[in-house]
C-alpha cells in the first residue's frame, strides 16, 4: 500500500549496559518470586472469606433493559391517551 506522504522510520536505540551484576540480578528475581507467592496465598485467603456472588440473568428483563421497556410503554399510552382526546386517531 502507498501513501501520498513519506512517512518518517521509527528510531532505533540500542543500550548495551556496562556493568553486570550477577547478585543483585539474583536478588531481584528472588523478590519477584516472593512477591508472586504472597500475592497468590493473598487470593487464596480472599477466595474463602468472599461471599458468593447472586446470579442475575442477563437478557429481556435485567435492569436496564426493563427501564427502557416501562418508559417506553408509558410513552406509548401518553401519546394514545393525546390522540384520543385530540380526535387524531
Amino acid at each position: 500500500m502507498k501513501s501520498f506522504f513519506k512517512l518518517q522510520k521509527n528510531k532505533k536505540f540500542g543500550y548495551t549496559p556496562r556493568y553486570y551484576d550477577e547478585r543483585k540480578e539474583r536478588l531481584e528475581n528472588l523478590k519477584k518470586q516472593y512477591n508472586q507467592e504472597e500475592i497468590s496465598v493473598e487470593e487464596r485467603m480472599r477466595g474463602k472469606f468472599k461471599r458468593p456472588q447472586k446470579q442475575t440473568m442477563p437478557g429481556l428483563f435485567s435492569g436496564a433493559t426493563l427501564r427502557t421497556f416501562l418508559i417506553l410503554g408509558i410513552l406509548v399510552l401518553v401519546v394514545y391517551y393525546l390522540l384520543k382526546k385530540y380526535q387524531l386517531i
